[in-house]
């Protein structure tokens, strides 16, 4: 049953966003005097109705998503540009879950120490920078370190083993410092608990006493895994602009900009169904895994 209302949710999803993307967006220009240029975005039913219908006719004509500029089937470049951006997406996900999740243990060990307050004071200043800012303030370093000889590396595009490295530490930041004050923010409150007195009270070792902390919280910590997909998700094509990266969300955005609807929907539909499965994974495991509620005597 579970399944099912996801599913109803993602296909409510996945029509709602074609239906954005399909919103006629085509600029028509108007040239009144030769000094003067006009420029309408015009819209109406009619016209919106039109698309969607020819967007369909074009699907069922061409039995997929038919050919790109270049010849080859939008589906082979969709696979073979998601394939790139995956080697983005899953580092970038996976640290920011499993090394945020352990240095919010770490935060929350030492909140009470100038160590754990120093801590606070960098989580603050990193959280606040833009993905983008902290990707050109990487560049603008290593460009640097090559000038004064730093071993020469190609800082955009994505031919070498290396290339996927900067955009993808510029994708974690954020989501792991996320992770790093939920998780401490979680333990915090968990630790208000009576139970947990009790146990500090009977002279139980912190290291018992804060696995069970964190056992009665990883609940609420898989939920924060829709959050951080979806954070990589939506900032990765201006990412993978700005790094030259040929993945997914670059030629996504290559695709809306050149109003190529059949293209967009190709490479959109990947990322919906990668938060879908993100989706799916954390509730699974948060159901199967997890206590709805862990008691104090499996404590004490």
């Amino acid at each position: 049953m579970l399944l099912l209302k996801k599913l109803f949710i993602f296909l409510l999803v996945l029509a709602s966003f074609l239906l954005i993307l399909l919103l006629p967006r085509e600029p028509v220009i108007h040239q009144p005097s030769a000094f003067h240029i006009e420029m309408d975005y015009p819209f109406s039913a009619e016209a919106y109705k039109n698309k969607i219908q020819s967007f369909f006719q074009f699907i069922q004509k061409e039995n997929g998503f038919g050919e790109s500029r270049t010849g080859r089937k939008v589906s082979e470049e969709t696979i073979l540009y998601m394939k790139r951006s995956l080697g983005i997406i899953l580092p970038a996900f996976f640290i920011s879950m499993a090394a945020g999740i352990l240095a919010g243990i770490a935060k929350f060990s030492m909140r009470l120490r100038m160590r754990g307050k120093i801590q606070e004071a960098l989580s603050w200043l990193f959280s606040s920078v833009p993905d983008f800012f902290l990707y050109m303030s990487l560049q603008y370093i290593l460009i640097k370190l090559i000038q004064w000889g730093f071993p020469q590396i190609t800082l955009y595009g994505h031919e070498h083993w290396y290339s996927f490295l900067l955009p993808m530490i510029s994708l974690t930041l954020f989501p792991f410092i996320h992770m790093v004050n939920f998780t401490a923010a979680a333990m915090d409150k968990e630790s208000g608990e009576d139970y947990i007195r009790t146990a500090y009270s009977k002279g139980l070792g912190k290291k018992k006493i804060y696995l069970h902390i964190l056992f009665n919280c990883a609940g609420t910590l898989l939920n924060q895994a829709q959050f951080i997909m979806l954070y990589i998700l939506s900032s990765l094509p201006i990412v993978e602009k700005l790094s030259g990266y040929e993945g997914a969300g670059n030629n996504l955005l290559k695709s809306i900009l050149n109003y190529n609807d059949v293209s967009s929907f190709a490479l959109m539909l990947p990322f919906l169904v990668l938060m879908f499965l993100t989706i799916l994974a954390s509730q699974s495991a948060k159901y199967l895994f997890m206590p709805k509620r862990a008691g104090g005597s499996e404590l004490i």
